[in-house]
């Protein structure tokens, strides 16, 4: 089995535009009887630790959240550097990571789905088989909506019929270019392969790595909100925490300052999370004192409570004096970049905010923040006013994800849609301003250059 999942990602890898496709077909021919077939073949293929590692957080690098020193800004790498200023080539030439990996998990993905079509399903083996069909199709719809939040505008009502959205491989054939889709297909895609993988997935898996039902309703929520589906956000949060409602209290022994990243991991007592997933390590945003290059922006710093124990927790102090990233639910020096329960209470809390029911929004925002603060300090928020407590949450969600994913991004981008929340982005390198307006075309990634040779896909104007 270990030489099928070896096949399988050198295919991949030349899905991904790193390697010529008949370098591949070559050895796929030389290597014909080593195929994957049974059930164990597949689960294997999706318990590939690659399937829960690099995820894309590019777009995390132009958010709000950190600034560079100008000391710091010539020692880091040209995409990141790019990427800051907001700068029309951000790749110049070079392979995008993010791009590439998230294909990657899309191909094995593929090849899963395609090869369960030939597996005999029966009453012994159908709870299994449907779990890994439910595994393979949250993969792909995962990777497709980072994607989408990086390389597409954001999703509009008005135009996403023919906005141009994303490549959709739903095939593992090396030789098949896809064209880019709509948005409105894309995030179709996304829903459609969600809202069956939910039919198919358990209520738990024996690991956090492997998605179950909760998880893909989590990321339904998510998608939903980020289109601005606040019913099916609400009742897709409202089923994720009918599974998975634990909090993880900031004042228990769990959580210390002692810990290289201040909190359990996924296996060692963080129940909050609901899928583990860890990002690519930029060294712009990575929780890491010493190898950070980055400090955390001043505005959002001092926008904690002394009391609020997340101050501690996500951060620490150099010694400049400077605060700096370092609390993350990853486990390891990585950014996290799955789903855990505080970002669907604050999903559901947002949705009932703006659906009109300021009650339901302000008790989910007490319960979270009850377990950020320390022990007897919370004082319960209260306010009968849909607005204010909408004011509130998206404050909330900003300090209490920070730098979890690419979600600053994806709030910057779908909160601009909305003239009270627009936001301007400055940066300030030597002397020189940058900006960033509300729905600037910048605020699209442009495709690398690789990938524009290979496909003939169209770029992205910037």
């Amino acid at each position: 089995m270990k030489k099928a999942i070896k096949i399988s990602l050198f295919c991949l890898t030349v899905m991904a535009g790193c390697q010529k496709q008949n370098d591949w077909l070559d050895a796929k021919r030389q290597q014909s009887d080593i195929v994957p077939t049974t059930l164990d073949d597949f689960q294997a293929i999706l318990d590939n630790s690659i399937m829960n590692a690099n995820y894309p957080v590019i777009g995390q690098l132009g958010g709000d959240n950190y600034y560079f020193p100008d000391d710091n800004i010539g020692v880091v790498s040209s995409i990141e550097r790019n990427a800051y200023i907001w700068s029309k080539d951000i790749f110049e030439g070079s392979v995008s990571s993010d791009y590439t990996f998230s294909y990657v998990v899309v191909g094995y993905a593929n090849i899963v789905l395609e090869g369960l079509n030939n597996v005999q399903v029966d009453a012994v083996n159908l709870e299994r088989y449907s779990s890994i069909k439910g595994q393979a199709l949250f993969f792909r719809s995962s990777m497709f909506y980072e994607l989408a939040s990086i390389f597409c505008k954001p999703f509009d009502n008005e135009t996403a019929a023919t906005d141009l959205g994303i490549c959709i491989r739903t095939k593992s054939n090396v030789n098949q270019i896809e064209p880019r889709s709509t948005i409105q297909r894309t995030y179709e895609q996304i829903v459609n392969d969600l809202s069956l993988a939910v039919t198919l997935l358990p209520a738990a898996q024996s690991h956090k790595t492997r998605p179950s039902k909760p998880a893909a309703f989590a990321l339904l929520a998510r998608v939903y909100l980020l289109m601005g589906d606040y019913m099916n956000a609400r009742r897709f949060a409202d089923s994720t925490l009918v599974y998975s409602n634990a909090l993880l209290d900031f004042n228990s022994s769990a959580v210390s300052l002692s810990k290289p990243y201040r909190f359990p991991d996924f296996s060692t007592g963080n129940d909050e999370i609901i899928f583990y997933a860890y990002a690519i390590g930029y060294g712009a945003t990575i929780p890491s004192e010493s190898l950070n290059r980055s400090y955390v922006d001043s505005v959002l710093y001092d926008s904690y409570d002394n009391d609020d124990l997340r101050k501690d927790y996500f951060f620490s102090v150099a010694t400049s004096g400077k605060p700096k990233f370092r609390g993350t639910y990853a486990g390891i020096g990585r950014n996290f970049a799955g789903l855990a329960t505080n970002e669907i209470y604050l999903i559901r809390a947002e949705c009932n905010a703006r659906l009109g029911n300021p009650s339901a929004a302000v008790a989910d925002i007490n319960t979270l923040l009850e377990k950020r603060y320390k022990t007897g300090t919370y004082i319960p928020f209260d306010t009968n006013d849909a607005d204010i407590a909408l004011l509130k949450i998206l404050n909330e969600r900003r300090r209490e994800l920070p730098f979890s994913g690419q979600i600053r991004w994806q709030d910057l981008r779908r909160l601009n849609k909305e003239p009270r929340f627009a936001k301007t982005l400055i940066r300030n390198v030597g002397g020189t301003l940058y900006q960033l307006i509300p729905n600037d075309k910048r605020y699209v990634y442009p495709f690398p250059q690789n990938e524009i040779d290979h496909a003939g896909i169209e770029q992205n104007e910037r």
